[in-house]
């Protein structure tokens, strides 16, 4: 009787480890099963990472060869260089500068082409301001451009004046006699009494490098009358408050002030 016990003790013993080596075989082998599904997941993300990191890093070394566009103003502007590979030079000049931060030596340099081209023209310069120049937009955009422009278009410069506000204004060599003229729309040289380029809400007096002259400005209410002196060394801005009041100016082409 004791034998027996003894012996269904055993198989009892036997059979729950059998049944305990299964259940830990098949756990085990569960647990490979979701590890390797885990690894295969993180092989994929890995994989889409380095494909995602991959493509950022081409889109990046793509930003960096593309350059930075620049404003109309400055494409007008480069436009009327006549010579495809002269303007092809000048423009990659341009595009380094202008990607650099310095918006001023990005305009001087096309500046220095056109003044080159055309021989530091006045007329030029005065036709210029009429047509590429309005393509920067408001007046401080347009004077801003213009004073980088300058640095390069040396010998001269340009009086810029906003004339929404003003009744009249005459402009007059030192001694005075009869005032300067508008150039006529259309005209392809310039008389030598007219100096004059009048656009819409802003007129443009081109000058030689140290050239003087008065301004007499008669002013309508309005928002007042600003007025820039544009040097290749610098630029004096002044303004005037709204109203009626007349002033005499006299603008000395030598100095920034």
């Amino acid at each position: 009787m004791w034998k027996f016990l003894i012996f269904a003790l055993a198989l009892s013993l036997f059979s729950l480890e059998a049944a305990f080596a299964a259940q830990s075989t098949a756990s085990l082998d569960a647990l490979i099963h979701q590890q390797a599904a885990v690894e295969s997941e993180e092989s994929v993300l890995s994989a889409d990472a380095a494909v995602l990191s991959r493509d950022v890093a081409a889109e990046e070394k793509e930003l960096a060869k593309s350059p930075a566009a620049m404003p109309a103003v400055y494409e007008a502007s480069l436009a009327l260089i006549p010579s495809p590979e002269k303007r092809a030079v000048v423009r990659a000049e341009s595009e380094q500068y202008f990607a650099a931060g310095r918006r001023d030596k990005a305009a001087s340099v096309i500046g220095r082409a056109l003044g080159s081209e055309n021989g530091f023209s006045l007329f030029y310069l005065g036709n210029f301001c009429l047509t590429a120049l309005p393509t920067a937009g408001i007046v401080d955009a347009q004077a801003e451009f213009l004073s980088g422009f300058m640095r390069g278009y040396s010998k001269t410069g340009v009086l810029m004046l906003t004339t929404s506000s003003v009744g009249s204004f005459q402009a007059y060599p030192m001694k005075r006699g009869a005032p300067w003229r508008a150039v006529p729309a259309g005209a392809s040289s310039a008389a030598r009494d007219e100096r004059i380029y009048q656009g819409k809400g802003v007129a443009f007096i081109p000058f030689a490098y140290g050239a003087k002259f008065k301004l007499d400005i008669t002013a309508k209410d309005g928002a007042g009358v600003r007025m820039w002196k544009i040097l290749p060394n610098g630029v004096n801005a002044k303004s005037w408050p709204g109203g009626r009041w007349e002033r005499e100016i006299t603008v000395r082409g030598d100095i920034k002030y």
